[in-house]
C-alpha cells in the first residue's frame, strides 16, 4: 500500500511529538506504523534488530526509501554498523533524517553529517558522558533536537526511572537545547501500554519543558500527541490572556504579564500546528 508523501519542513521537526520507532523488519510492519498518526516514523537499524538481522533490515530500510519517507535510527558511531547503516542510506531520496544511537560527542555528529550532507540529526543522550557533553552536542550543526535514552541512561549510572532519578538528566537536555536554539528535547519511552501511565509520562516530560516522546508501540502514539498538544482549557487561556492584555502586550501592566503574553502565543502557535498538522513519514 503507498502512503503519500509529504514534505518535511523544519517547523515539522522541531513541533513533532510523538517519534515512533519501529523495526526494520519488513515493508508491511513499517507501513502499519506510518499509517498510526505518528507524527515522525523512525524506522530502526539499531536495538529493535538483533546483529544477525541488520543486513536484511539495512535492505529493507533502503527499499522503503525508494518510494516512502521517513527517518532512520543509526546504530552508535562506535561500532562497524554505524558505516554499514549509512552506506545502505546514503543518495536516498525519501531519507528525511536520523536518528543517532548513544551519542556521546559533537565529533559522533560531524562524521554522521559528513556521510549524510544536509540531513537533519536528532541526537540520541544514552549515557553520563552524553549528558555532560549535551550543551556541545546540541550545538553541533545539524542536529535539531535532543532524544533521551531512558533505558541506556539507566543502566550507565545505575539509577532507575523514577521521576526524582532523571530529573537532572531531563533538565540538562532541556537547557541545553534552549541555549543552542534548538528544537526542545524528545523524551524516552514509556515501556507499559496502560494509557494512562503513558499519558503521565508525556504530561510530566512537557512539565520539564520536553515537547516530543519516544514510543515503541502503535498504541501510544494517540496518547502522546494528545498529551502533548495544547488541550480545550489551555487554548481559552491564551486567548483570554491574548484579549486582556493585547497581542502585542499594549495593554500589560506589571512584569508578569509579557512572559504570560508569551506562553499565550506559544500555546496559540502549537494548537494551531497541530490543528493541520502534517505527518513527517
Amino acid at each position: 500500500m503507498s502512503i503519500d508523501m509529504v514534505r518535511t519542513s523544519s517547523a515539522d521537526i522541531l513541533m513533532a511529538r510523538s517519534w515512533f520507532l519501529v523495526p526494520a523488519v519488513d515493508s508491511e510492519t513499517i507501513t502499519a506504523a506510518a499509517q498510526s498518526g505518528t507524527d515522525c516514523l523512525v524506522v530502526d537499524l539499531e536495538d529493535g534488530l538483533p546483529s544477525a538481522a541488520k543486513d536484511d533490515g539495512r535492505a529493507c530500510v533502503a527499499g522503503w526509501l525508494d518510494s516512502q519517507r521517513g527517518w532512520v535510527r543509526l546504530n552508535d558511531a562506535t561500532t562497524d554498523h554505524w558505516q554499514r547503516d549509512l552506506e545502505s542510506i546514503q543518495g536516498s531520496k525519501g531519507l528525511q533524517g536520523v536518528m543517532l544511537s548513544k551519542t556521546d560527542s559533537p565529533e559522533q555528529v560531524r562524521a554522521t553529517a559528513a556521510a549524510l550532507p544536509g540531513v537533519p540529526v536528532v541526537a540520541l543522550i544514552e549515557s553520563a558522558a552524553a549528558v555532560v557533553a549535551a550543551d556541545e552536542i546540541a550545538r553541533t550543526a545539524p542536529v535539531v533536537r535532543l532524544a533521551f535514552g531512558i533505558g541506556d541512561y539507566c543502566r550507565d549510572i545505575g539509577a532507575g526511572r523514577s521521576p526524582m532519578a532523571l530529573a537532572y538528566a531531563r533538565s540538562r537536555l532541556v537547557n541545553a537545547s534552549r541555549a543552542a536554539g534548538i528544537g526542545a528535547p524528545v523524551d524516552g519511552p514509556t515501556l507499559v501500554l496502560d494509557a494512562e501511565v503513558t499519558r503521565s509520562d508525556a504530561r510530566l516530560a512537557l512539565d520539564m519543558g520536553m515537547t516530543g516522546k519516544l514510543t515503541l508501540s502503535s498504541e501510544q502514539v494517540p496518547v502522546i500527541n494528545s498529551a502533548l498538544a495544547p488541550d480545550a482549557d489551555e487554548v481559552v487561556w491564551a486567548e483570554t490572556i491574548i484579549d486582556r492584555l493585547g497581542a502585542d502586550g499594549s495593554r500589560a501592566t506589571h512584569g508578569g504579564h509579557r512572559p504570560q503574553l508569551a506562553r499565550a502565543h506559544d500555546i496559540l502557535r502549537r494548537s494551531a500546528h497541530f490543528t493541520g498538522r502534517r505527518v513527517l513519514r
